[in-house]
């Protein structure tokens, strides 16, 4: 965690925008100015922009609540999955004075019930910097005002430049809970402040053994673990599968079409839903493939980690050569058929897709032909425009029973040679 720093000069107040001026007579960012940032609030399906007042999305069981004054958000939310604000400058700025500083604000928490607090920097063409706050901000619940920081490093990565921020704040938050911010701005130094939040390395995240921790996997997350350690010991499977939701989803949209397709062989489905690749090696390392031996394991890990975080394609295709390192050391006489990252957003030039993109172009550089044997599939779900159809990806992003259909068509072929033994 990074320490707090003392200004060398006292804060000064200007009324009109109440910005704070440091040391190095450089003022400080505020947020809620509606002179030079527009503020938007938003649920899974609506958006509204608010100056003042107070605004509702959604119903009274689920939804987002907003009390807005000239320099205070009030937000209640319930069974939400996704809901929050998002701050826009009315014209791009450079911010670049600003990028060893901070994300200074006066936080309240008075309600958190299984809730999710994510704190996001937006760039350019779908481009996001994004930390989990959760288990951080959980900790204030009922302590009353504090004023906290976010280190500006926690959203930057090695080659962002600042020079022309459009959109420098997005909250996100899931579950239920009731919170106000108030004076929210950026300080060019970090100043003295009662909490400073810290964030992971982003360059090892993906590298680093986890559970997964979100708020909306901590009451299935484990006990599916623990579940999947029985079925184990009890099936002896020959083929096994490893990924995140995609993978889980062959015991939901895709169990008929699994059945049919794989049904004659004893199996095993790994699928977290939310994986990323540091939680699948977590369950490696926690017994998931003790006490078995399979002739195959059809992996496919990544996706989460471009859209939870937006990891570059070099950290992903390190987390997945980690994770076929721990194959090859718990389940060496397996073969492992490792699939490219599927194809996301509706067309080929969404920015998650292209980073998925790149990273398959890592991935394919793993396999050896022999023990790994790399494959892509992604063809079977786009069209020849490279355009995901909604009747095959509903979401742009989960097959449904019609996609799973086309994916375990392309996938026996390359099973069933593994299968002989």
């Amino acid at each position: 965690m990074l320490k707090a720093l003392s200004l060398t000069a006292t804060a000064l107040t200007l009324a009109a925008c109440t910005t704070l001026t440091s040391a190095n007579n450089t003022p400080a960012l505020a947020l809620l100015d509606s002179d030079t940032a527009r503020v938007s609030f938003f649920s899974h399906d609506a958006r509204k922009t608010l100056t003042a007042g107070s605004l509702t999305l959604g119903d009274s069981e689920h939804g987002l609540s907003v009390n807005r004054s000239a320099n205070t958000l009030q937000l209640t939310w319930r069974d939400s999955g996704w809901a929050g604000f998002e701050v826009e400058f009315r014209q791009p700025r450079n911010v670049s004075a600003y990028q060893n500083g901070a994300y200074v604000f006066d936080l309240e928490v008075q309600q958190f019930n299984d809730a999710g607090f994510d704190f996001a920097r937006l760039c350019a063409n779908g481009c996001e910097r994004r930390v989990s706050l959760t288990h951080q901000v959980a900790p204030l619940l009922n302590q009353g005002q504090r004023t906290v920081a976010v280190p500006m490093a926690c959203v930057l990565r090695e080659h962002d430049t600042l020079i022309a921020e459009s959109a420098p704040l997005r909250v996100a938050t899931g579950g239920s809970g009731k919170i106000s911010l108030s004076n929210i701005r950026i300080e060019p130094v970090l100043p003295q402040v009662d909490i400073v939040f810290s964030c992971p390395d982003y360059k090892t995240a993906a590298l680093t053994p986890a559970p997964l921790d979100e708020h909306w996997a901590q009451s299935w997350w484990l006990p599916r673990h623990q579940q999947k350690l029985a079925a184990a010991a009890a099936t002896k499977p020959r083929l096994v599968f490893i990924g995140d939701s995609i993978t889980q989803g062959w015991e939901e949209a895709g169990q008929q079409v699994f059945q049919q397709t794989f049904g004659q062989w004893p199996s095993l489905n790994l699928g977290f839903s939310g994986d990323r690749t540091e939680n699948v090696l977590w369950r490696l390392e926690h017994g998931a493939l003790e006490q078995i031996n399979p002739e195959l394991v059809v992996l496919m890990i990544g996706t989460n980690n471009t859209g939870h975080r937006q990891d570059e394609p070099a950290l992903i295709a390190r987390g997945v050569a980690q994770i076929l390192t721990q194959l090859e050391r718990r389940l060496p006489d397996a073969k492992v058929l490792l699939l490219a990252i599927f194809p996301r957003g509706a067309s080929a030039d969404d920015y998650l897709r292209r980073n998925n993109s790149l990273t398959n172009a890592r991935l394919r550089n793993l396999a050896d032909g022999e023990r790994v044997l790399f494959a892509d599939l992604n063809s079977v779900f786009l069209d020849k425009d490279g355009n995901l159809a909604k009747d095959i990806m509903p979401d742009f992003l989960h097959p449904n029973e019609r996609g799973y259909q086309r994916l375990g068509d392309a996938l026996r072929p390359l099973v069933q040679p593994h299968m002989a033994r």
